[in-house]
């Protein structure tokens, strides 16, 4: 008795019989819907001003992780989008203001909160810009990442000044 081999097609196609039910009219698909102008601009003039104005609301932080854009985060630089000049200028300013009054041998989530709180009414005061955004959310990412790379880099020079000595 002979064999043959048996080889599956590389594709697979189903065939679906009549008792399938109709597919959706385009109307019930696409969310389009067409609005009355006047009607539209009539409730809103009616509302509080509060409500219609965007510009008294607080920009909120980003989701994600700082600097990890890669990994579901945010960079820095590219969520702000002040520029280039302006990102540098602030960045500065608020390492500046870190050094006056946070622990620079501490990471962000080992500070004081009252040292937290001065830092923030600083930064507040130096860059009125961060006034724009919830909780100041901006300067907190740039103290964080300061301190961050501050406590890391003396911790390298540390260990590097341990073994040069042995």
């Amino acid at each position: 008795m002979d064999y043959q081999p048996y080889f599956p097609p590389i594709t697979l196609r189903k065939v679906f019989g009549k008792e399938r039910s109709p597919s959706p009219s385009s109307s019930e698909i696409t969310a389009r819907k067409v609005f009355d102008f006047e009607s539209e601009h009539l409730i809103q003039s009616q509302l509080p001003v509060e409500k219609t104005e965007c510009s008294n609301k607080l920009i909120p932080p980003p989701r994600g992780s700082l600097s990890k854009p890669n990994s579901g985060g945010y960079a820095l630089r590219e969520v702000l989008a002040w520029g280039d000049d302006t990102y540098d200028s602030i960045q500065r300013g608020l390492h500046l203001v870190c050094e006056k009054y946070l622990d620079m041998n501490s990471p962000y989530h080992l500070q004081r909160s009252e040292s937290l709180l001065a830092f923030f009414e600083a930064a507040r005061e130096q860059f009125p810009i961060l006034s724009r955004y919830q909780d100041s959310w901006p300067a907190r990412d740039f103290a964080k990442m300061y301190l961050k790379n501050k406590v890391g880099s003396d911790k390298a020079k540390t260990r590097s000044k341990s073994t040069g000595n042995d």
